[in-house]
């Protein structure tokens, strides 16, 4: 499309695809809609603790520079949280506009202003800190951004042979294309940031580690799973092994001879191993405890795996598994009830008494939640010694990651200042 576009006296270049000039009306209107407000309910609710009410005031007055400055000062990675943050209950979910009627699209802002202003960061003269991250997620490449920017030194280590922690081996590349990734990687080594690949720490090398470096972050997230007390088989699997494997080995099946799986968990976890099991041609079923609107995967994962032909079992819970022999041929199944909130502010359940059925399946896979693995490392952190991100809290979101390796390397910053 030849010809110029203006946004609020910015002009754009000419030459634009239909695509690109839609984007940007799409991107005007958006800024005309929001209201800026003075006490926002969208940065309250941004666990990333991004300034939207400033972003967008920058965008009212077409200072766009201003508004990807103020952008990547909290988040160094809005083309990873434009995608991945679960919107609808954070800034989109609270704000005013969505009251009476369509929120404003924020994540379509943090896109824009992230693919034309990207990456902003600069190394600054060295300060004399060394500091090693162990693990490459969300957290430890915000921790590594903030540090490197500053001056220190920062080596990550991290035992798949790419960045990106849960965001590699977790989730599908249907949802998350893998280019973004390397991208990041090219980014951070502009930055300075020394990464050793394939490096898997256990205790001694975490010894090392302390002698040879002023600080050490650990950021493995949350890589134990929950389990139910069943022992995993052939047919009985957890989630997080299978989509790894999905995801670096070229969507690897590990059940060539099973056709219907049962899914149990209502997170993105379980979604994503659902969408991934309909991509190798299977029959999934999924349950879960409780209803569909208490389900913590975002409203657009849970929306996505039904048009992929995914079928919901809600208020559906696990009695025990069915086998002839060795081989599982079911899964006893029992219906659930809600009742008052419990302490996760979700209505509790119980069990409809007689409510027991068999229902028939080939195989069986829990995606029910994961938490810390750092008491495999080490007991405690001390003064040199630091947990971060799904490590320290339990799994999250991307946005709060983000945060806390941010206010780590801050903290790291300010301690080591000299």
């Amino acid at each position: 499309m030849r010809g110029a576009c203006k946004m609020h006296s910015v002009t754009f270049a000419c030459r634009k695809s239909e695509a690109e000039y839609y984007w940007i009306m799409q991107i005007e209107e958006t800024v005309r809609y929001c209201l800026a407000c003075l006490n926002p309910r969208c940065v309250a609710s941004c666990p990333c603790g991004n300034a939207i009410n400033a972003i967008m005031s920058s965008l009212k007055q077409g200072k766009e520079e201003e508004a990807a400055k103020t952008l990547y000062t909290t988040n160094p990675f809005p083309e990873l949280t434009s995608l991945l943050c679960d919107h609808d209950r954070q800034c989109k979910g609270h704000c005013v506009r969505g009251i009476k009627g369509k929120p404003v699209d924020f994540p379509s802002i943090e896109a824009y202003l992230g693919q034309k202003y990207p990456f902003p960061y600069r190394k600054k003269e060295a300060n004399g800190l060394h500091v090693a991250i162990v693990g490459a997620g969300p957290s430890a490449l915000s921790a590594a951004v903030f540090l490197s920017s500053e001056g220190a030194d920062v080596t990550i280590y991290e035992k798949e042979e790419s960045l990106g922690g849960a965001m590699l081996t977790g989730i599908p590349s249907f949802r998350l294309g893998k280019a973004v990734l390397a991208q990041i990687k090219e980014r951070l080594d502009a930055l300075g940031v020394n990464f050793r690949f394939g490096v898997t720490i256990n205790k001694e090398i975490l010894k090392t580690l302390r002698k040879d470096y002023d600080e050490v972050l650990l950021a493995v997230g949350a890589s134990k799973e929950n389990d139910l007390g069943l022992v995993p088989s052939k047919y009985i699997l957890h989630a997080l092994p299978f989509l790894r494997s999905f995801n670096l080995q070229n969507g690897f099946d590990p059940l060539p001879g099973a056709h219907h799986i049962v899914v149990m968990g209502g997170g993105n976890v379980a979604m994503d191993a659902s969408r991934s099991l309909i991509r190798l041609g299977k029959k999934v079923t999924l349950i879960y405890r409780r209803d569909e609107a208490s389900m913590p995967a975002q409203r657009k994962e849970i929306f996505e795996a039904k048009e992929d032909g995914v079928a919901f079992m809600p208020l559906t819970n696990l009695a025990e598994p069915l086998f002839e022999g060795e081989k599982l041929v079911g899964l006893k199944l029992v219906k659930m009830e809600l009742g008052e909130k419990d302490e996760s502010g979700r209505p509790s359940f119980h069990v409809i008494e007689g409510s027991e059925f068999d229902f028939p399946c080939d195989a069986f896979m829990m995606a029910i939640g994961e938490k810390s693995g750092v008491s495999a490392l080490c007991e405690a952190e001390d003064e040199h010694l630091h947990f971060i991100g799904d490590c320290r809290y339990g799994a999250r979101n991307i946005a709060a990651a983000i945060k806390d390796g941010r206010e780590a390397a801050k903290t790291l910053l300010a301690k080591n200042a000299k």
